[in-house]
């Protein structure tokens, strides 16, 4: 009998450890998205930077990679002035080359990149030095 319990013991560890690898070999093959305020997607045109007001946003991303470690792309930085308030502000554009880097896993095995780091690449917003890291995280 005790020879019958060590046996059914180690095929339960054994199932175990098989299960919880599968999982992780599930998640580690699960593609890389970039959250996106509410959702994540896949090289998406537009990122939202401030989700609350939506003031600042990346556009016309062109994603010259995406998937691996980090993705890179190319864009147009976009802010409002909001001077002398956010409604009456006016929308600035700056060119920027964007790196999305820092991947990490969200609930339900959601893989995102959770920054981004921008370089201006003509003008430059004069608090662009506040402005080049942003942390996403996950899609809330």
């Amino acid at each position: 009998m005790r020879l019958r319990a060590r046996h059914v013991l180690t095929i339960a560890a054994l199932a175990t450890v098989l299960i919880g690898s599968g999982a992780l070999a599930a998640s580690a093959l699960a593609p890389i998205k970039i959250t996106n305020c509410v959702k994540a997607s896949s090289r998406p045109k537009t990122l939202t930077l401030t989700c609350g007001d939506a003031n600042t946003a990346l556009s016309k991303l062109r994603w010259s990679s995406f998937g691996g470690l980090s993705a890179q792309a190319r864009g147009t930085f976009e802010m409002n002035t909001c001077s002398p308030n956010c409604a009456a502000g006016k929308v600035v554009s700056y060119p920027v080359t964007v790196k999305a880097s820092d991947p990490r896993t969200c609930k339900g095995g959601l893989r995102v990149y959770n920054k981004l780091t921008l370089q201006f690449t003509a003008m430059a917003p004069s608090s662009s030095g506040s402005l080049k890291r942003w942390t996403l995280g996950c899609p809330t």
